[in-house]
């Protein structure tokens, strides 16, 4: 296997882990205790705002700060964005705006649990991982290949094991033109910023 290297301190380390741990959550759809910790930006958005000299953009969290800031409870934040949520990926008159499976992106009439999604299994299958919360979800979805990324990378760097660093790399480098593809079909949503915001971070 090709050699990577990924040179980051141990709390950039974190950072990162807790960043791509948000982003799972994210895009499972909006839960009750994900919304409290939104209400609380400075919490929230710390993990991307520590890395944002590297990644993520500081316009892209000022307007992920404003997204959220217009408001005070949580339930209402819950759901406005599960109502968002719903539009965007999974029912909207005239189609939604970008599936969240990966199967979907290979070409243009692609279906549902194409090769990316045996190929997903396989990989969590070999690393003696299962669909437990989530199984009756494909496993090209978006939070699972997140989750795996972060399975890789968490346990590259608290084993000390470079194999899994390399894995993490190669691995992140495959997923990532459909995640850009993803993230282009909703860019320019306005209605509703935060979840184009969060993949673009």
């Amino acid at each position: 296997m090709k050699k990577y290297t990924l040179s980051l301190s141990t709390s950039q380390q974190t950072f990162l882990l807790e960043g791509i741990g948000k982003m799972c959550r994210a895009f499972w759809g909006p839960d009750s205790d994900q919304c409290e910790e939104m209400l609380r930006p400075d919490a929230y958005l710390r993990p991307f705002k520590e890395l944002v000299v590297n990644y993520a953009p500081p316009d892209v969290l000022r307007q992920l700060r404003a997204a959220v800031g217009n408001f005070t409870a949580a339930d209402a934040l819950f759901y406005h964005l599960e109502e968002e949520y719903i539009r965007l990926f999974i029912n909207a008159r005239g189609g939604i705006a970008a599936p969240l499976y990966e199967s979907c992106y290979v070409s243009e009439n692609a279906i549902l649990m194409g090769q990316p999604a045996m190929m997903m299994k396989k990989r969590l299958e070999s690393e003696g991982l299962s669909l437990t919360s989530h199984s009756n979800d494909p496993p090209d979805h978006l939070s699972v290949e997140l989750e795996y990324l972060y399975f890789l990378l968490s346990k590259g760097w608290s084993d000390a094991d470079p194999v899994f660093i390399d894995k993490a790399v190669l691995y992140a480098s495959e997923i990532l033109p459909w995640i850009n593809a993803f993230r282009q079909r909703i860019i320019n949503e306005r209605q509703s910023p935060f979840y184009p915001l969060v993949a673009s971070v």
